[in-house]
C-alpha cells in the first residue's frame, strides 16, 4: 500500500487519474493537451501508473488508449474507510452539539 500512496502523492499522476475516470479513458495526446505537459512526461507517469496496476492500456492501431482500472484504488479505499467513518462520526457529533446551542435552553432540536 505504501507504493500506492507514493504514486498518488504526485499531483500530475492524480490529474491523469482524474482524466481517466471516463469510461473511454484517454489517449496520450489528449492527456498531453489537457495537462499541458510534453509527451515524454505524460508517458513516464502513465508507465508508473500502469506498473502499479492503476491503469490499463488498449492498443488502437497507432494509438494507445489508457483506462482507469475499476479496482485501481480499492486497497487505498479499504484503508481509508475506517478513517472516513471516524471523522463522519465526529463531525455528526459536532453538528448535533452546534444545533443544540441554537435551540432554546440547549434542548435537542429533533
Amino acid at each position: 500500500m505504501r507504493d500506492s500512496f507514493d504514486v498518488l502523492a504526485d499531483p500530475t499522476r492524480r490529474a491523469i487519474l482524474d482524466r481517466l475516470r471516463t469510461p473511454q479513458g484517454c489517449v496520450v495526446g489528449e492527456l498531453v493537451t489537457a495537462l499541458e505537459l510534453n509527451q515524454t512526461a505524460v508517458s513516464k507517469h502513465l508507465r508508473v501508473l500502469r506498473h502499479m496496476g492503476m491503469v490499463d492500456v488498449v492498443v488502437e492501431s497507432q494509438r494507445r488508449r489508457y483506462v482507469l482500472r475499476a479496482d485501481a484504488l480499492a486497497e487505498i479505499e479499504t484503508w481509508l474507510a475506517p478513517h472516513r467513518a471516524f471523522w463522519e462520526e465526529r463531525l455528526d457529533a459536532l453538528g448535533a452539539h452546534l444545533d443544540s446551542l441554537d435551540s432554546p435552553h440547549g434542548e435537542d432540536p429533533s
